[in-house]
This record gives structure tokens, C-alpha cells and sequence, in this order.
């Protein structure tokens, strides 16, 4: 091509020399920052295996090309212009290159010189310096923006934000007078401060539903148990025993003692001897079936209170069933349950009640007459009166704490599916992170006011449901998006640098089995049940050969106290040799109460370690810990749990060892050595040793197995909450309110829609709502595989990939 006489000056050719520097600019802004680590660390493998973050368009793209095209323009920062140098100069250019996002390349424009010589120059250098009067608000705008924006997206990644990026942004000048109103011809003028809130975020209110309805009914369950009627038969038996103390103190004054003594072995000898203690061991059975309801039901009524104070506590200190019967359980006080604390005590207190009553009864020589008659033992009689006028007070006071009181409560809460529904749209159960396998982890987050009640929420002010929340929080994204929510990375893109490995410690942590089977209760230990069974044979064995050895028993033996009886009724040896057998016989039943209530409560978790899981209703619907003594027998062989039905059975035996030992022993003249011994009822102690033998060899059948070996206690709300709060089955819609007790277990023991069996439940690794894996109860999922020999089903819980820890 012909250009005339115009000369042409080349463009430089050669290939350029590229400088790399370190860019600090935000990772919103750029779209190649790939590294995670420190400068000039990251890799061409790195780039596919880190998730981008984009920094969203500031406006919505219009319709029209142009107008989106020189908005760009307008918005791109400037880039340094190029060094162009002669052909043949030996140094190459520098072309210093800076990566930016949403970048649109600048082509050259070409220009002429007054000599006629083409240049190609930037259009960085054509573009004329900013204009006086021109409104600069969109570049201000623009470079906040990109220092702002990476909060926001840092915002968007961390779990718990609910806020998203809006299209529209206000960035507040505090004050400085960026941008404001602007009328032709007037100089800018700059407007009052203002910042636009944040996104609303779902937050949690308690509530009161206007009307009682069947979805919503009054929250003032109380247990049977503890009801008007169970409590005034209760109080009813408490006035007659009074009654009948009161007669027995006084009637012997006025007359010859109470009956004519006959011998041993007789009818009268059962009234006064056994059916004194029998009357105090069915009172003793009662009230520990009241204590039973009050664990069951005070945690809740304390969270329903809306006391001031931080209340969550409850879920970690107080148990949902008596741990013991051995001392009286204080922790009521510490939760501003005075009067159940006060109740608790005296329960305590009549425990004695049983040894004291075996010796209520003595034999008293009346010279007058010649004759030997039964007479009350005066001190013994009052101080009973007073023991059963105590607990006279103690139920009373339990109607005023019950019966016209609110619990909180629609039905009562027995079994882990009943707490579980309780569960379902819980706002706080982050702070149970890690606790499956170390439960500290959750202490510190005790300063929260949790409750019990009728809930709605911020978006959802009309619709109100049941359970446990924190008020007046935030509620979690995922329970409004039935738990799909995203798996979060192993690192903190925004923070360039590892999150902490704390935070998988418990992917390590569920799969120890030796952390999954480390604890069981210190007394079914495998050390402490092998001692009970070595010192409960050598003491069975020792009493049955002190007993019948040159017949020590039916020959009697010396009293070594005063044994004639004062005019009280009181007799030194009678009282020893009835007083102390019982004490101990009383003591034993109390030991093995610890027993029985474990293994009520860690039933459903070793029918849920099976391999195959177990069916709702032989495990979620559990209601062992409720139970009344010999319905638990019953139940426990309806379902085929034979240990438990023996264990329970024990439990109700032992309380024969205090009746029956406190009654055996006597201390009489014997005509033949004229001399006072003590000598037994022989029918009574024949029965006493087998009961004996019985108690001793089942401690033999208390060792555990590995079902019923669990990471921590259950003994608390708290500890039982920690094995599902990322299980997916609390999103499952048999918890999602339902309306009555029956509601519940018609909807755990039906078929589901779109499926052909009835749910199996299983305590395995699981992955939670949280896409991690978890160790707690969950869904036992069947999936199918092919092999030569055709289809194997399996049945396991989470993914196939999860082992078998049962």
C-alpha cells in the first residue's frame, strides 16, 4: 500500500519482558487471585481446587450494549501507560501488568503528528483530566465500594449470616459530603448522614397463642403421679399411718400393753413385726416415683418460667432422672426451687422410716398380770409421728408447687422422641458443637436465656409453634432451608490462612472406638463390677455360715446389751438386733437402685448399637425411666429385653431385705439356759437367706456390654441433646410439632410416604446437617449394591462409606 511521502515510525515489536509484583488489592476485586498462603507460594494446582469469589455487578446490566459499555469505561481504574522504546534499543520494555476484575481490554487508538507519522497511544492519555463542577460521587463510590466489599462477602461465607449482597449499596460518608442532591448550575450539596440498616435478620419471640386450640393447647401438663389424686391418696395414707402412730403411743398407757405376745412365727408376730415395715416400704415406693416425675418435669418447668436469669444450666446440671437415692438432691436450690428442694430432703428423711418401723413393736413382760404383751416403743412411735408429719408437709407443698401451676409441658416428657420434638426448631444447638464426644465444650455457654413455650418469628409473626429457643435470637439458616445448606471449606479464604484444627478434631473423634465406648457409670465399671461381685459372694457366703454352723441361729445367741424392756417399751438388744439388720437390708435395696436406673436409661441406646438398628418403638418411644417398678418387668419382657425385666425385677426384690430383716431377730428367755438370747423366726430367715443368695449372684448379670457403653453420661437435657443436634432426623416431619403424644408415635410408627418399610434408628456416624460426620442417632438408611450373586441390601446409617461401630 502506498502511503506517499509520509514516513511510518513501527510500532516496537519485540517481545516484551514481563515484571511481576505483588498485588494487595482485595480478592473481590481480582479474578486471578488464587493464592491462600504467603506471597509467591501458590501453584497452577492450586487454581483448581479453590473456590472464586466474584464481586457482583455494581447496577443491573441494562438492555442497551453502549450504555453498559461506557458505564464500564467510566468505573475501570486507570492503568499505568506502557514504556515504548525504539527497535533497536537493547534494553526490552517493561510492561508492568496488573490483574483486575471485570476488566475490558483497551485498544490503542491511533493518532497522526503534524509530520504525518501515525502514533498508537493509550486511551489513558487521550482521556482530559477531571472537569471543575463534575460530579465525582460514581469513582468515590466505586474505590469504597472495593474496600468495603470484601467484609460483606467474608460475611456470606461465615455460617450463621443470613445477609446477602444487595444490588443497590449506600456506603454512609460520615459526614464528609461525597455525595448528595445536585441541581444544574449549583454546586454540590452535601446531604445528611445516613446509613441504610443491614438485611433483617429471622429472629426468634416468645409468644402466647390468643385462643386454646387443639395445635396449641395449655402448656400445664403434669404427671400422674404428681396430679391431685395421686398426691391425695398419698397424703390419705400419710394421715392413717399418723393416726395409727398416734393410737399406738397412747393406747398402751390406759391398758396392758397393745395384744397378748403368742410366740413366734405366728399371725401376731407378722402384724407386729412385718406389716409395720411392708405399710413403710410401699410408702418409700411411692414417693420414689414421685421423685422420678419431679427430675422429669422440673428442668422443664424452669425453662418455661421466663426467669430473668440465665437458665440454661438446666440443660447441663440438672438430671432427668434420680441418680440416687443415697443422698437427697440439693440442686433444686440452686435454681430457685426452694420448696421441691425442701421436698427432696425430707424424701430423704424417710428412708429411716423403714428401720424404724421394724422395731416399732417389742414384747413386754407385765407383772400384774403374769403375762407378756406387745406395747409400742414410745420413742420410736413419736419420732416416726413426726418423720410422716414431715411428709405430710412435703406433699402439701408439692400441690401448691403442681397442681394449679404452669410446667411448660403438653404431654409428658418419657422418652427420647418426646425431647427430640422439642428440639425441631431450636435456635442455639450450634452451641452444642463437638459436645457428642466432649461435652465441656458446651459449659461455656451457660449465660443464655433459654425457654419453653409458644414461639414465632420475625418474618412469621402469625405462626406460632412449641419447643426450646434462645430469645430474641437470630434463627439458623438451615432450619429454614430443612438443613440443605452449603459445606463449608477447610480454609478461610477471606483470612489466608488455615482455620483452627480444632474444628475437626471430631472428624478424627467419632470414629475412636475408644473414645465411642469409653464411659459407662463409675458403679458398672468393669473393676467396680468385678469387686461387687468378689464381696458380695464372700459376704453371702459368710452370712450363711455364721448362720447355720452349730446352729447358731436356732439355738440363738447372747444379746451382749440389756435386753428387759422399760416401761417406754424400750429394749436395748430388740432394738439393736432389729434396727441394724433392717438399716443394712435398706441399704442394699438403695444400692441397687443406681442399677436399675441406668440400665432404664441406656435401654434405648443399646437397642439403637445394633447392627440392624432398631424399630421407634423399641427405642425413641422407650419409656423405662417413667415406669412404675413392676410394669418396667412387664414391658421389659414384651420387648424381649430380658436383662432389664431382671434387673428391674431385683430392684423391687431387694426391698424384701429390710422387711424381713428387721423382723427375724427377738430377744426371749429360754427356760432350758435360763438366760436371755436372741433367737430368729426361722421361716422368716429361711426366706431371708434365699432372698440373700438371689441379691448377691445378680450382680454377676449387671456387667454391661458394649451396647450399652456410650462417649458420656445421659443423665441430663443437655448430654442427650449433644447425640442429635446436627442429626437430620430432628428435621424429619414426625418432630415438626406434632399435636398430642399420640400424634407422635402414630407418626414414628407409621410407614412414610414414598417408602416401603417402616424407619429403623441406629446409634452410628452419621453426617449432619452441617455435611460433617457426626456420632449420634439418625435414620438407618437401606441402599442396595449388585454383585455376581445378585442384589445385597444393607442397612446402615449416612453414607456407605461410614463403618459399623456397634
Amino acid at each position: 500500500m502506498n502511503f506517499g511521502d509520509s514516513k511510518l515510525r513501527y510500532v516496537n515489536t519485540s517481545t516484551p519482558r514481563l515484571v511481576h509484583t505483588n498485588s494487595k488489592q482485595s480478592i473481590t476485586a481480582s479474578d486471578d487471585y488464587y493464592s491462600l498462603t504467603s506471597e509467591g507460594s501458590s501453584n497452577n494446582d492450586d487454581r483448581n481446587i479453590v473456590q472464586r469469589y466474584q464481586t457482583p455487578p455494581l447496577r443491573m446490566r441494562s438492555a442497551d450494549p453502549s450504555r453498559d459499555a461506557l458505564q464500564s469505561e467510566a468505573t475501570i481504574p486507570t492503568v499505568r501507560p506502557v514504556k515504548h522504546q525504539d527497535p533497536g534499543d537493547d534494553e526490552k520494555p517493561e510492561v508492568p501488568i496488573r490483574n483486575e476484575q471485570h476488566r475490558i481490554p483497551r485498544k490503542p487508538v491511533s493518532s497522526s503528528s503534524s509530520d504525518g507519522t501515525i502514533v498508537r497511544r493509550p486511551v489513558s492519555e487521550i482521556i482530559s483530566p477531571p472537569t471543575p463542577g463534575v460530579d465525582d460521587t460514581p469513582y468515590i463510590q466505586f474505590a469504597i465500594d472495593q474496600l468495603t466489599r470484601d467484609e460483606e462477602v467474608a460475611g456470606l461465607r461465615h455460617p450463621g449470616n443470613s445477609s446477602t449482597y444487595p444490588v443497590e449499596r449506600i456506603i454512609p460518608d460520615e459526614g464528609l459530603g461525597y455525595y448528595g442532591t445536585r441541581q444544574q448550575g449549583q454546586p454540590l450539596r452535601p446531604q445528611d448522614t445516613r446509613t441504610e440498616s443491614p438485611p433483617t435478620e429471622n429472629i426468634l419471640h416468645s409468644t402466647k397463642p390468643t385462643t386454646e386450640t387443639f395445635r396449641h393447647p395449655k402448656l400445664n401438663f403434669v404427671p400422674h403421679s404428681l396430679q391431685f389424686v395421686s398426691l391425695g391418696a398419698l397424703i390419705f395414707c400419710c394421715l392413717f399411718m399418723i393416726a395409727g402412730l398416734l393410737f399406738c403411743a397412747i393406747y398402751p398407757y390406759s391398758h396392758l400393753g397393745l395384744w397378748q405376745y403368742d410366740g413366734t412365727g405366728t399371725s401376731r408376730y407378722f402384724v407386729f413385726e412385718y406389716l409395720p415395715t411392708l405399710l413403710a416400704s410401699f410408702i418409700i415406693i411411692w414417693l420414689q416415683i414421685i421423685q422420678s416425675a419431679m427430675h422429669r418435669v422440673v428442668p422443664f418447668m424452669i425453662l418455661s418460667s421466663g426467669r430473668s436469669i440465665g437458665n440454661s444450666g438446666v440443660l447441663h446440671d440438672m438430671t432427668l432422672f434420680p441418680v440416687t437415692y443415697l443422698i437427697p438432691n440439693l440442686s433444686f436450690f440452686s435454681y430457685q426451687e426452694p420448696l421441691l428442694g425442701l421436698c427432696s430432703i425430707i424424701f430423704w428423711l424417710e428412708i429411716f422410716t423403714l428401720p424404724l418401723q421394724s422395731c416399732l413393736f417389742q414384747t413386754r413382760y407385765y407383772n400384774s398380770e403374769n403375762i407378756w404383751r406387745w406395747t409400742a416403743v414410745q420413742p420410736i412411735a413419736w419420732t416416726l409421728f413426726v418423720l410422716y408429719l414431715l411428709l405430710l408437709v412435703a406433699l402439701l407443698l408439692l400441690l401448691v408447687r403442681f397442681v394449679p401451676r404452669q410446667t411448660g409441658l403438653k404431654w409428658d416428657p418419657v422418652s427420647l422422641a418426646d425431647i427430640l420434638s422439642l428440639f425441631h426448631r431450636s435456635n442455639f444447638l450450634s452451641d452444642f458443637a463437638r459436645s457428642e464426644m466432649h461435652t465441656s465444650s458446651i459449659r461455656q455457654h451457660t449465660a443464655k436465656h433459654l425457654r419453653l413455650g409458644y414461639w414465632n418469628t420475625s418474618k412469621q409473626a402469625n405462626e406460632a409453634f412449641y419447643g426450646i429457643g434462645e430469645e430474641n435470637a437470630p434463627v439458623p439458616r438451615f432450619s429454614l432451608e430443612q438443613g440443605k445448606i452449603a459445606p463449608n471449606t477447610g480454609h478461610d479464604l477471606e483470612a489466608q490462612e488455615p482455620m483452627k484444627a480444632s474444628t475437626f478434631d471430631t472428624l478424627k473423634d467419632v470414629h475412636d472406638l475408644a473414645l465411642r465406648y469409653r464411659w459407662t457409670p463409675w458403679f458398672l465399671r468393669d473393676g467396680m463390677v468385678v469387686a461387687w461381685i468378689v464381696i458380695a459372694i464372700v459376704l453371702m457366703i459368710a452370712f450363711i455360715v455364721v448362720s447355720f454352723v452349730n446352729h447358731a441361729v436356732q439355738r440363738g445367741f447372747l444379746p451382749l446389751l440389756p435386753a428387759p424392756t422399760t416401761t417406754e417399751g424400750f429394749s436395748p438388744a430388740d432394738f439393736l438386733y432389729s434396727f441394724i439388720p433392717s438399716l443394712i437390708g435398706m441399704l442394699l435395696f438403695l444400692l441397687w437402685q443406681p442399677v436399675d436406673l441406668y440400665f432404664r436409661a441406656l435401654q434405648p441406646f443399646a437397642s439403637l448399637a445394633h447392627r440392624d438398628g432398631a424399630s421407634a418403638e423399641q427405642s425413641l418411644l422407650l419409656d423405662y425411666t417413667a415406669c412404675l417398678p413392676i410394669e418396667v418387668t412387664i414391658k421389659a419382657l414384651l420387648n424381649r429385653h430380658y436383662k432389664l425385666a431382671y434387673i428391674s425385677f431385683i430392684s423391687l426384690l431387694s426391698l424384701t431385705l429390710p422387711v424381713l430383716a428387721g423382723g427375724i431377730f427377738t430377744a426371749q428367755f429360754v427356760v432350758e439356759r435360763q438366760d436371755i438370747r436372741v433367737i430368729a423366726s426361722m421361716p422368716g430367715y429361711y426366706a431371708l437367706v434365699l432372698f440373700v443368695v438371689i441379691y448377691a449372684v445378680s450382680f454377676i448379670v449387671i456387667w454391661p456390654t458394649r451396647k450399652r457403653r456410650l462417649p458420656h453420661d445421659i443423665s441430663t437435657l443437655g448430654q442427650l441433646v449433644s447425640f442429635v443436634y446436627q442429626s437430620p432426623l430432628l428435621m424429619e416431619t414426625a418432630f415438626a410439632e406434632p399435636t398430642s403424644k399420640t400424634d407422635l408415635v402414630t407418626k414414628l410408627l407409621g410407614t412414610p410416604a414414598g417408602e416401603k418399610e417402616t424407619p429403623r434408628y441406629a446409634f452410628k456416624v452419621y453426617v449432619g446437617r452441617d455435611a460433617k460426620e457426626h456420632l449420634g442417632i439418625d435414620r438407618l438408611e437401606r441402599f442396595t449394591r449388585f454383585t455376581a450373586r445378585g442384589r445385597i441390601d444393607h442397612l446402615r446409617t449416612g453414607s456407605p462409606r461410614h463403618g459399623d461401630l456397634a
